[in-house]
């Protein structure tokens, strides 16, 4: 894909050597120039805010890398590639010989607060685990677009330390990283577009490993707050009310006066509120289904329901429906009277065929099949 930012990353009122970070993603194989900038990115934001030059720890920012992971792999299921250096920490982490809390189910800052803890109670293992690995190539890698000849080490690197860089080393090793006051000034006042370009080029590296997944450039980090129901709950309540609607399609009990509607591909896989997806359910289940994958026997009362939900707004209020039915033409590709007068199985037809692929790439990514 062509880079969407092209100078507008050159604009500075700093005097620092901006050309080469049009360059530094180019040709990536691995998540950790990705993530190794996005942390230094936040870390820059979040320091106190004088104008000297700011000095970072590398194991924190190690340890930020990792966090900075949690959601886009654990969460939304997403591949780094088989071999990537954060995959396979992610995997020892879940060992429990190593003593790390883990949960998937951690925000970002969850995460870090878990590893920055297991830091200092194991640093012994976090060490072999998470900085090693990382802190042996991505410091000076990272780096390499300013230097003026290629290097296969840090101790080559060590040669074109420079204040004049992103970053340098200021005791010559692998301890801290320190920013210059101009590199500082630079990162705040462009941390916006610079994170941007960050996650439009690590989108550009996953599609490629994740090239049947809906809505991937939303899987980097969870939204402040999910968007209310409020609106398809409306859509739902009159019919279900006409219907007198007793059980989901699950075949359990629903009380009309108290429900959730469920996604049924779970939010994390599609990342989006659309009609065609969401089906009303007991609450309490609803929470232990949670990012659970359902069978695809209940596709068939799913595009039953539909149908039923479709008529009923087609005959009663077509105009006011127009918002949610142009979510099921865009998603079934067929126009919302074809819908309506199709037969039962022709409809079923139709969400199988769009269903099925779905489900089955969710599955694949790892999310588990709801029993």
């Amino acid at each position: 894909m062509k880079d969407p930012f092209g100078s507008s990353l050159l604009v500075s009122s700093s005097n620092v050597a901006l050309k080469p970070l049009q360059r530094v993603f180019h040709k990536t194989t691995a998540s950790y120039k990705f993530l190794w900038f996005s942390a230094i990115l936040d870390l820059v934001k979040e320091a106190p805010q004088d104008a000297g030059p700011l000095r970072l720890s590398i194991s924190m920012i190690c340890a930020r890398m990792v966090a900075k992971s949690w959601i886009p792999t654990q969460r939304f299921k997403l591949s780094f590639g088989r071999w990537d250096q954060i995959t396979a920490i992610i995997e020892a982490l879940k060992n429990p010989e190593n003593d790390f809390p883990f949960d998937p189910r951690y925000k970002e800052s969850e995460a870090l607060n878990a590893l920055e803890g297991f830091a200092q109670a194991k640093p012994e293992k976090f060490r072999k685990i998470i900085f090693s690995p990382l802190a042996r190539y991505v410091p000076y890698r990272f780096l390499s677009v300013w230097f003026p000849k290629a290097v296969d080490s840090f101790k080559e690197a060590i040669a074109f330390n420079s204040k004049k860089n992103p970053y340098y080393f200021p005791e010559n090793d692998l301890s801290f990283i320190e920013i210059s006051t101009e590199w500082r000034k630079y990162f705040l006042e462009n941390y916006a577009l610079l994170k941007d370009f960050a996650y439009w080029n690590f989108a550009d590296f996953l599609q490629t490993r994740n090239t049947a997944v809906p809505a991937l450039v939303k899987k980097f980090e969870l939204p402040d707050s999910r968007i209310s129901l409020e609106t398809q709950r409306k859509f739902w309540a009159p019919f279900l009310t006409s219907s007198r609607l007793a059980r989901d399609i699950y075949g359990n009990q629903l009380d009309l006066n108290n429900f959730a509607l469920d996604h049924f591909l779970p939010w994390t896989f599609v990342v989006h509120n659309q009609i065609w997806n969401l089906t009303p359910m007991d609450r309490r289940l609803n929470s232990s289904k949670n990012d659970q994958i359902p069978q695809d026997t209940y596709i068939r009362p799913l595009a039953l329901q539909h149908k039923n939900l479709v008529r009923y707004h087609f005959s009663k209020d077509r105009k006011r429906s127009e918002d949610f039915f142009a979510e099921y033409e865009n998603f079934l590709g067929v126009e919302i009277a074809d819908f309506v007068s199709a037969s039962d199985a022709q409809v079923i037809e139709l969400f199988q065929e769009h269903l099925d692929p779905l489900q089955q790439t969710a599955l694949n990514m790892g999310f588990p099949l709801w029993q």
